[in-house]
């Protein structure tokens, strides 16, 4: 009986590679690498944006705070506002957005001087009747109707009339 025997090409297939070329090999088999540019790194939410100028005003149940602010851009679960420079943030933010008549509960995700993003937990769709939705706490409405139906100012008495 004879045993089988290579051939040439086979023999050199079965030496192992030199350093070099298992390194290579290594390389390619890997996946590539993703790099993320800060234009990409600045918008990495799942659901999109959608910009705006709303009016808006948040309320800070904590120290019973109400604060005017601007809502620069919105996602479904979230949003972008300017405000005026606030000393400290609680951890709890009632966000009314005036002009499509929501109230939403959310917390700070990231502050800036004059800028912060909230990412919500609850969302409301405020009736017109000033009737308080079942999930609204009575606070938190009180201010909606207030700031949504401010009383009248009363003429002052330091005013003179010429007729």
């Amino acid at each position: 009986m004879t045993l089988p025997t290579r051939s040439n090409a086979q023999a050199l297939a079965a030496r192992p590679a030199p350093a070099a070329a298992r390194h290579e090999a290594r390389t390619e088999a890997r996946p590539t690498v993703e790099v993320i540019m800060p234009d990409q790194y600045a918008d990495r939410r799942a659901e999109p944006r959608f910009q705006c100028d709303a009016r808006g005003a948040m309320l800070f149940l904590s120290n019973e705070q109400m604060i005017t602010c601007r809502i620069l851009d919105q996602s479904a679960s979230g949003a972008r506002v300017a405000m005026e420079n606030l000393d400290t943030i609680p951890s709890e933010i009632w966000l009314f957005d005036l002009d499509a008549a929501m109230a939403k509960r959310g917390s700070a995700a990231w502050t800036m001087a004059n800028r912060m993003g909230l990412k919500f937990n609850f969302i409301q769709k405020m009736p017109d009747n000033n009737q308080r939705p079942a999930k609204i706490p009575a606070n938190v409405h009180a201010a909606w109707v207030k700031l949504t139906n401010p009383e009248p100012q009363a003429p002052d008495d330091d005013v003179l009339y010429f007729d």
